[in-house]
Formats: structure tokens, C-alpha cells, sequence
């Protein structure tokens, strides 16, 4: 009888996803695509028709990509259209997909889907990209032909050579419905995530973990000069840093160029982040010199952390070792094929473990010790697992107490469904913390395409790992994608899900800058710095919901309470015609801090005192 009624409601869920899509289409495309789609083959890729379990198909096409290939159309899979259309006629492609496996940061596989002339020039009527993750997901897309095109003169075609990955694709079709509708009457698939309503319960937990964790109680006890205290005392608070580290990853060399748009640069870094960390002056083979030395260079990074110093943010250095050899220097990519390499190469990487720490310890406060363990493992293959354990050691031996970090990607990412790597980052964690390494911190990169993960998922993750007792940060934050409310949404969401989790010491962007970002549409601001929507979620949630400002009056016995966010705070205090003021700094367990109204504490300049 189970049996029964789970057919039965999966015939429902069949019927009620063929309502959405509207009666009036014909078929464009070959019937039997499993079979009859253009497919790739040879050493670039793969495909074949494999049998799956869903309710609505029993098999699908998965194509594997071997090779890093850079472009979408270096791997196709397709179909010339079978009848002839006109100009602005609709159509509608609907399939399923997921993703299997992929190099990309994000776990995600990419595709881009795209129906145009069949010839040059290749002309585009639909030209959409989008992320796979790892459930399946049905999709909807309705376009207009640019051209009239007669049979077989056009194709609709799915791209996913961009890089190495698999996935799979069922239940495709693509229906003409010429001029008898329009693109809005037809579905298209929306962009989003469980959690996105403003009403999702997970909110108000997140909104208590933040009071609870986040805040304390700011009490002054405001005396005169003689420790008496003072009554009705007009008292004033306002943060000026938080202790949570909101932070990017920047281009170092900038920090020192002399560009207007530099300058620019400089200045919004200052004005939006309490910390950063480079973005590739750190790595091996800048520093060693085999990048462009306009831009790198050791003594310009040193000199743009020397800058981070000076104006007071948090500095994190990322990597000291990324251990696959195409991440490597090339003097150490020489050794590949050499047959002493696991005698040779390990003493060299200690020795730049030494060189690097020791250069940079004046400026760079902590490490990415290990970086992306899970696809790059060359030298572990080489020497054993026990050497992640000699980097940390050699870390630890030059700097006595920086935190030290692992860090990898597709750990919250992926709809959170990367569970191969996920399980693969908590083994290696676990098998360090037991070989005694001094391993401090976890790095959880955060690298998001348009399939973002749940809070509540994200939450789960952030358990999993927080049980090692070790810090966490997200490290390399960022969503590629073109639809800006998804954009919007997700950065104040997953902003709001890291910062409520105890276990979250900071959150990183991967770049803020359109010109300076690994991929652009995910900046916060555009090439010619206008802020785009999110960058203002960004500074509302930041310097705003989360930010501090109160003022009263000290009661009678001269004290003054108001609930914080933990941080640094400023206080003017005003009494009898005088203005005093004192820096302070509001943390966990903290008790009453005295401040007394004498010499030491009189703001003489009045002036600029703020009311």
C-alpha cells in the first residue's frame, strides 16, 4: 500500500509541474534527446545515458568534462531546432539538471545555455549561465528568436566546457509557441533558496544567537576627580570598530600606487573593512618572482601590509602552502618528474615556510597555513599526510602565537550537497588536531554561484565543525550571479547566518571592486565606484543594525548601562560645562569600566567634541 500511495503522489507532483507550463507548444527539438543529442566525445569529454532514480525520469545524460577548457562551446551537447521559426517568436526550454563533480571553488558546475544561428555569426536569441549544484533542479527558460531561422538553422545548445566537471541533464524539451504567447505568460525559473522569506523561522534564532553571543552589557561608572560618583552626567557612545573582522581580500599592490583610482581604493578599504588579506601577493610563485613585477613583488606586498598597519586593519596572509604543482613556483615544478622529488622538494618548502614567515612577521598577523587540501594533494602524494602536520610546525616555530588556519572551498557551498569534500575537510582536521599540529583556525571559503545554500544549511555546517573548538572564518565570500535580487538577498542572509554562529570569528570578501575581483558581478561596486544594491545591505547591516550608539544620563549613583556589540567605543561624557572623553574597548565577561572626570580625560577642544 506505501508503495502505492508514493506513485500516486508522485503523479501528482508530475502533474502539477506539467500545468505550469502552458498547452499551445509544439516541439522543436529531437524527441528522444538521451540518444539523439549532439554529444561530445574523445579526450576533451564524455558522455552516456545512465539510469537515475526520480520520480518524473528513470535516466538522464551525464557528460564529463576532462580538461580545463576555458569556454562553454568547447563542450556541447544540442540539438538543431526540427521546425523553422520567425522573428520574435517564443519558446520555452524546460529540463532538469545537477551536478556531479566540479573544480570550481564553488563545488558547482557551470553551464550556459544558449539558442542561436547555427553558422556564423552565431547569432544569440538565449544566452543564459547558471550553476548546478549537487540536487536535482528543474528549469524553466523562455526566450524570443532574434531571427527568422528555417529547420535546422538554429540550435538549442547546453555549454559546459568552462571547466573540468560532470553533470547531467533529463527531461529536456523545447517547445515553439510562435506569436500565440508572450515571454511573461510563460514560467522561468527563479533564482532562490529555503530560508528567503522574510518570515523564515530561522531568522529569529539567528537574531537571538547575535544578542546573546555578539552584545554585552557597556556599564560606566563615572566619577570626579576624587572617585565620587556623578550624578546626571550627559554621557555619549558611539563604536567606532567592531571586534567581528569584516574584511576583503585586496589586490596589495594598489595600497601603494600612486592612480586616482587607487586612491580611491585605499579609501573605501578603510572605510568598509576592519581586516583584509591579499589576494595573490602572498601565494609562492608571486613572491618568488614569477608573476608580473609591476604588480608583485616582496618589498611592494610588504609595503602595502606595511599601509594595512598603519591604518589599523587586521592582516591575514594567504597561502603559505597550496600543495598541487601547478600552484607551485616554477623552480619547484621542475622537480615533477624528478625520481629523488620526495627527498628534495620538502626541505624547500620548509625553507620558504622560514623565508616568508620571517620577512612578512611584522605585518601579517595570521596564516592560511594548508590551503584546498582535497584537490590539491601532490605533495602530500609525494611525502605522506604527515607533512601538512611539518608545515604547521614550521609555521608555529616563526610565529609563536598566529592563529594558524587551514582553509578550503565547496564546504558550505554547493547547496551545501558537497558531502565527499565536506567529509574530506573534517578527516583532515581531525587527523592533524591528532598529530598534534598547531592548527588554530578553520577557513570556510564561501564561494557561491546561483545556487545558494540555506541558512538553516549553513547553520548545520557551521555545527559540524565548530565541535573541534577551533575558530572559524569565512574566508573568500562571494556570489556569481546576474540577478541582483538574488544578489541582494543572500548577502544579507548569509552575512546574518555567519555573524549569529559563536563559532564565526570573521568574514571575508573575495575582492569589493569590480576592477579588482575575480569575478566582476559578484563586487560590491562597480568599475566607476557607484555601490551597487548590495554593497548597501553590506554597510546597513555593518555600520547600522550592528553598530552601537547610545547616550543618557548617569543615574545616582553615577552610572551609565546600555547593551553593545562588542568592539571598540568611544565616550564623551559631559558635566559642568566640560567635555571629557575615553577610548574603550567592550568584550565577552567584561565588568564596569571607571572613567574619572579629571585631567586626563578633559577634551580641551570642545569644538570638535560630537554633540
Amino acid at each position: 500500500m506505501q508503495h502505492g500511495l508514493s506513485l500516486f503522489f508522485c503523479f501528482l507532483y508530475a502533474a502539477s509541474l506539467q500545468a505550469q507550463i502552458p498547452s499551445g507548444g509544439t516541439p522543436l527539438s529531437n524527441g528522444d534527446f538521451l540518444h539523439n543529442s549532439r554529444k561530445p566525445s574523445g579526450d576533451m569529454a564524455h558522455s552516456q545515458v545512465i539510469a537515475v532514480e526520480h520520480a518524473l525520469f528513470s535516466q538522464a545524460l551525464r557528460v564529463a568534462v576532462l580538461q580545463e577548457q576555458g569556454t562553454a562551446w568547447s563542450v556541447e551537447v544540442g540539438n538543431p531546432t526540427t521546425l523553422a521559426v520567425a522573428q520574435g517568436d517564443i519558446a520555452l526550454v524546460h529540463f532538469w539538471a545537477r551536478g556531479i563533480e566540479s573544480t570550481d571553488e564553488s563545488g558547482e558546475a557551470f553551464v550556459t545555455l544558449y539558442a542561436q544561428k547555427n553558422s556564423p555569426d552565431w547569432d544569440k536569441s538565449l544566452y543564459k549561465g547558471f550553476s548546478v549544484g549537487a540536487v536535482w533542479r528543474e528549469f524553466f527558460f523562455p526566450f524570443a528568436f532574434s531571427e527568422d531561422y528555417a529547420a535546422g538553422q538554429a540550435t538549442i545548445n547546453f555549454g559546459v566546457g568552462s571547466r573540468r566537471q560532470t553533470i547531467e541533464i533529463a527531461h529536456f524539451e523545447v517547445l515553439h509557441y510562435g506569436k500565440s504567447r508572450r515571454l511573461d505568460e510563460l514560467p522561468q525559473t527563479e533564482l532562490t533558496y529555503a530560508g528567503r522569506d522574510a518570515d523564515a523561522p530561522w531568522r529569529e534564532a539567528a537574531a537571538q544567537r547575535i544578542a546573546q553571543h555578539r552584545q554585552g552589557e557597556l556599564i560606566l561608572d563615572i566619577s570626579d576627580a576624587n572617585g565620587q560618583p556623578i550624578a546626571g552626567a550627559q554621557v555619549q557612545v558611539e563604536m567606532q570598530r567592531h571586534a567581528f573582522l569584516f574584511g576583503s581580500a585586496l589586490q596589495i599592490w594598489r595600497l601603494t600606487s600612486p592612480a586616482e583610482e587607487d586612491r580611491i581604493y585605499r579609501e573605501k578599504t578603510k572605510e568598509l573593512f576592519n581586516a583584509a588579506s591579499s589576494e595573490n601577493a602572498l601565494k609562492w610563485p608571486p613572491w618568488d618572482g614569477d608573476w608580473d613585477a609591476e604588480k608583485f613583488g616582496r618589498d611592494k606586498t610588504l609595503a602595502g601590509f606595511a599601509w594595512l598597519e598603519e591604518n589599523n586593519i587586521h592582516r591575514r596572509g594567504h597561502v603559505l602552502v597550496w600543495p598541487s604543482w601547478r600552484n607551485l613556483p616554477q623552480r619547484i615544478k621542475d622537480f615533477e618528474k624528478n625520481p629523488a622529488a620526495a627527498t628534495l622538494v620538502p626541505p624547500i618548502v620548509i625553507e620558504h615556510i622560514d623565508e616568508i614567515t620571517q620577512a612578512s612577521k611584522a605585518f601579517v598577523q595570521e596564516w592560511d597555513v594548508l590551503n584546498e587540501p582535497y584537490d590539491n594533494h601532490d605533495l602530500m602524494d609525494l611525502s605522506g599526510e604527515h607533512i601538512m602536520v611539518d608545515w604547521f610546525n614550521a609555521a608555529r616555530r616563526n610565529l609563536p602565537s598566529a592563529p594558524l588556519f587551514i582553509n578550503d572551498y565547496s564546504i558550505l557551498s554547493n547547496s551545501g550537497q558537497d558531502i565527499a569534500h565536506q567529509n574530506h575537510y573534517d578527516q583532515t582536521i581531525q587527523y592533524l588536531i591528532e598529530q598534534g599540529a598547531p592548527i588554530t583556525g578553520i577557513g570556510m571559503q564561501g564561494h557561491f554561484g546561483d545556487n545558494a545554500t540555506p541558512p538553516e544549511k549553513l547553520l548545520s555546517i557551521l555545527d559540524r565543525y565548530a565541535r573541534f573548538g577551533l575558530d572559524i572564518k569565512i574566508t573568500e565570500f562571494d556570489i556569481n550571479t546576474t540577478d541582483q535580487a538574488l544578489l541582494n538577498d543572500y548577502t544579507r542572509d548569509f552575512m546574518t547566518t555567519v555573524f549569529s554562529h559563536p563559532a564565526v570569528t570573521g568574514l571575508q570578501f573575495w575582492g569589493f571592486w569590480e576592477k579588482a575581483h575575480w569575478r566582476p558581478a559578484a563586487a560590491l561596486y562597480a568599475a566607476d565606484w557607484t555601490p551597487r544594491p548590495h554593497a548597501q545591505i553590506y554597510k546597513d547591516l555593518v555600520f547600522d543594525e550592528w553598530w552601537t550608539r547610545a547616550k543618557g544620563q548617569t543615574d545616582k549613583e553615577g552610572r551609565f548601562t546600555a547593551r553593545g556589540f562588542y568592539g571598540d567605543y568611544k565616550v564623551i561624557i559631559r558635566h559642568s560645562g566640560q567635555v571629557f572623553g575615553k577610548n574603550i574597548a567592550l568584550k565577552p565577561g567584561m565588568e564596569s569600566v571607571l572613567i574619572r572626570l579629571d585631567a586626563s580625560t578633559q577634551i580641551k577642544e570642545q569644538k570638535n567634541a560630537p554633540e
